[in-house]
């Protein structure tokens, strides 16, 4: 009797262990499923980089003639939804740094080509000015000079260098 009752559990134990494994198997079947589709994503467009008037600020390294490396304020705003890393400023091509309207009235930056401010710009490259998402920076660069060929006119005036901006985002 002893061979029957160990036989009728190994098989019990066997029928009850299929039973599970079918069990789990049609959960696992019945709760898992698969297949194939697509996701959707659009980059936006940069936009470009600006700068506000600085005109009426304080310059603490003003301009003389035959002097060089004098203070340029330039307060650059960034409008995407991203912080920008600006890499250079550079004088705007084919455009001449000109004199208030005040200046320019009593003869200063009055040259077709504005050469009588005898202010220059050197560019600047290798920069690192990180610019927020939606913000602005006001950076001062030890860039301008005034050369001997500043006419008297241009004493006292505030000068409006143009230039670009390049960065990347950040």
């Amino acid at each position: 009797m002893r061979i029957i009752t160990s036989r009728k559990r190994r098989i019990i134990g066997a029928a009850i262990t299929v039973l599970v494994l079918g069990v789990v198997g049609f959960v696992y079947a019945a709760w898992t499923s698969s297949g194939t589709g697509s996701g959707y994503a659009q980059a936006g467009s940069a936009q470009a980089l600006t700068t506000s008037d600085l005109s009426g600020g304080a310059f603490t390294n003003k301009l003389y003639p035959g002097l060089s490396n004098k203070d340029v304020n330039i307060k650059i705003n960034n409008p995407n939804p991203y912080p920008v890393t600006v890499t250079s400023i550079t004088q705007t091509p084919s455009q001449t740094i000109q004199a208030d309207s005040t200046h320019q009235t009593n003869g200063c930056g009055t040259s077709s080509d504005a050469t009588d401010t005898g202010v220059t710009f050197a560019d600047q490259t290798g920069l690192t000015i990180s610019v927020a998402a939606n913000g602005n920076t006001t950076v001062t660069r030890s860039a301008a000079s005034m050369s001997n060929a500043s006419v008297d006119a241009c004493q006292g005036a505030t000068f409006t260098i143009p230039v670009s901006i390049s960065g990347h985002s950040g």
